[in-house]
């Protein structure tokens, strides 16, 4: 049996893809992906935590402008009264004017009472 004819056909060398670097595109991707959701996330829950830390403050802010409001309605049937001193350190304004309260706007319908207590203003009003 002949032994069939064989042809040299020339080599030539082409370049093998390489994957250099692939691993850190990879993890440069995957650490973009993994901030986005931790930035997310924290959008979302910073704000339900503040809210939730300053629920403790609220009750004394609610008592400062009830205490104004007791007093209001105390210093217009008597005339004049001192005004109340508050042992804790809130505060309290008149709603309307947004200024300290005095004896002569409690005489007019409605009366608002914002109490401050450490950042924290919830208020009151009373219409009569």
């Amino acid at each position: 049996m002949p032994k069939p004819k064989t042809q040299n056909l020339p080599t030539t060398s082409y370049p093998l893809p390489t994957s250099e670097g692939a691993a850190l595109v990879i993890s440069v991707l995957l650490a973009g992906v993994l901030l986005s959701i931790v930035l997310t996330l924290s959008l979302i829950f910073i704000p339900k935590i503040r809210a939730s830390s300053e629920i403790g403050k609220s009750p004394a802010a609610l008592y400062a402008a009830e205490s104004a409001i007791e007093w209001c309605l105390y210093a217009n049937r008597r005339g004049s009264a001192s005004m109340p001193a508050m042992s804790n350190g809130a505060s309290f304004i008149n709603g309307i004017t947004n200024l300290p309260f005095d004896p002569a706007n409690c005489s007019t319908s409605p009366i608002k009472a914002i109490g401050t207590y450490q950042g924290i203003s919830r208020s009151f009003e009373i219409s009569f």
